[in-house]
């Protein structure tokens, strides 16, 4: 059941990143859709997992690309537990950000179909990460070249934000767009407060 209920939030998010309006209709717009989008986050756990793995054979490719010595790069149960904690401080942030930002703004009672648009898209853009992620893995692109993969997603990551937030909220695109940014800000903030505080990389 709830394996189903997952399935068409996803495919609702999924037709969000094309642009279809007839997401919003199947969505589960109801305070229980707002909590149970929630759980999108176990779907993330294994693909944030990935993206540690690939950022550290990443920067061993680089080291090594540069004459250096790669670093072993362990990365065991303790960093995975570290990691998991980690996404999840993260995942809370924005939620609370945007509920005293939109009631700020006026526009508190478009914030529970905002957020569950917004839970089940962090797994719409976390797999876009995983062309340039495979590809790298099987070695058909070089590290430069997964690294410019990756920004191009940054960019459609942020587009798809930006979507989301107009279409949630019914406001303009400079106000779309800001919220998508902020979104950006607070992720990289987080994730060097993490790195440095606990010399430990975390993916953003």
């Amino acid at each position: 059941m709830m394996f189903e209920y997952a399935r068409r939030s996803f495919n609702a998010a999924c037709l969000l990143a094309v642009r279809d309006p007839r997401a919003w209709k199947e969505f589960d717009l109801t305070a229980d859709g707002f909590f149970r989008s929630f759980i999108a986050i176990l779907f993330v756990v294994p693909l944030n997992i990935l993206f540690d793995l690939f950022a550290i054979r990443l920067s061993q490719a680089r080291a090594e690309a540069d004459g250096l010595v790669a670093s072993s790069g362990s990365y065991g149960t303790p960093e995975v537990v570290f990691s998991t904690v980690t996404l999840v401080i993260e995942w809370m942030i924005f939620p609370i950000f945007a509920l005293y930002l939109l009631r700020y703004l006026g526009l508190q009672q478009r914030y529970a179909q905002y957020m569950i648009a917004h839970n089940w898209g962090r797994i719409v853009t976390e797999l876009l990460n995983l062309p340039a992620i495979v590809l790298f893995s099987v070695g058909l692109i070089s590290d430069q070249a997964a690294t410019d993969c990756l920004f191009i997603t940054l960019g459609l990551t942020l587009y798809y934000r930006f979507y989301i937030a107009q279409t949630a909220l019914e406001v303009g695109w400079s106000l779309a767009m800001a919220l998508s940014i902020l979104q950006l800000l607070l992720t990289i903030l987080f994730a060097v407060a993490v790195r440095n505080g606990a010399g430990l990389w975390l993916p953003a």
